[in-house]
């Protein structure tokens, strides 16, 4: 079952998967899912259902996102409640996009993601 999550502001979040491995004396843990967010915008651990980011792997949406690339900064890596700033930019033109510049109507792309932390 798909769980939603809304902040009050920034991302809209479909988690889908969440999976956990105990090895030795820690816990990992795996998200799936996608979300969509605009440029410029934060993800937060708690948002992702994750006490620490380690990881977040991004990929656009085809259809009328073809042609968007984004990155992602983690701030703090492993440290806990922190949180990853995501940069898109547009391929065609080589620039990067402003907060309310996305294809959709709110500025913002659908992007799957695999986060990894505890």
């Amino acid at each position: 079952m798909v769980q939603v999550i809304k902040a009050d502001r920034g991302p809209l979040i479909h988690v889908h998967y969440i999976e956990r491995g105990v090895f030795g004396n820690g816990i990992a843990v795996k998200v799936y899912g996608e979300m969509k967010i605009g440029a410029k915008d934060y993800v937060y651990a708690k948002e992702l259902k994750l006490k620490t980011i380690q990881v977040l792997v991004l990929t656009p949406e085809t259809g009328n996102h073809v042609g968007y690339h984004a990155q992602k900064w983690i701030y703090h890596k492993g440290e806990f409640d922190n949180y990853a700033s995501v940069d898109i930019f547009n391929v065609t033109n080589g620039t990067e996009l402003g907060r309310q510049e996305g294809p959709d109507a709110d500025g913002s792309i659908w992007l799957d993601f695999i986060a990894m932390g505890e």
